[in-house]
């Protein structure tokens, strides 16, 4: 049984799109889901129309084809639950549920993408890394990476980043890349 002072993620989820992630972000966080389409656009801020509750429903099904999720279905109701995966990500709980409450952000990112990255980056631990390659771990652009990594740093304080620079000749730096620290606590603005 997980602490419920953290919520277990897995490494095999950060590649999924928006969609199916913001899914088994809900699912993490309570262990099992209960409702019908409406209720879960209504639980992600989306308006119940069609167009929403058909996505909802693809990625259920693409979650469910992909080994990622079980369901059970009576009526219109679904029963989600998430199927373990091999790497367990650790997050604290408090982090996740102030991520997700505390919007709008300093700039324009979903609040699935800088969990992606947060996840990722406690994940790889303290080397050297590009934007390129987390970009590409976590099927995102380099713009919506470097938006997350601002919003972690600027509004939660939850990140450190130190450059990493070679002197290539007189007056010419080469930046190899950079490292992250995950602070151990939150900034409360």
């Amino acid at each position: 049984m997980q602490d419920k002072t953290e919520i277990v993620f897995y490494k095999e989820w950060l590649v999924l799109p928006k969609d199916q992630f913001r899914i088994l972000l809900h699912l993490a966080r309570g262990g099992s889901s209960n409702g019908n389409l409406s209720d879960f656009c209504r639980y992600f801020s989306l308006n119940p129309q069609t167009k929403n509750r058909n996505n909802v429903r693809n990625a259920i099904e693409a979650l469910k084809e992909g080994g990622y999720i079980e369901y059970s279905k009576s009526g219109r109701n679904y029963q989600l639950k998430p199927i373990p995966k091999e790497k367990e990500i650790r997050l604290a709980c408090g982090w996740v549920d102030e991520i997700i409450s505390r919007k709008p952000y300093s700039v324009s990112v979903s609040t699935e993408a800088v969990i992606k990255v947060l996840l990722w980056l406690q994940d790889y631990g303290s080397e050297i890394f590009t934007n390129d390659i987390i970009a590409a771990d976590l099927d995102l652009s380099v713009s919506t990476l470097n938006c997350a990594k601002k919003v972690l740093n600027d509004d939660f304080g939850a990140i450190v980043r130190e450059y990493v620079t070679t002197k290539v000749d007189e007056g010419v730096y080469y930046r190899e890349g950079q490292i992250v620290t995950i602070s151990a606590w939150l900034n409360d603005n």
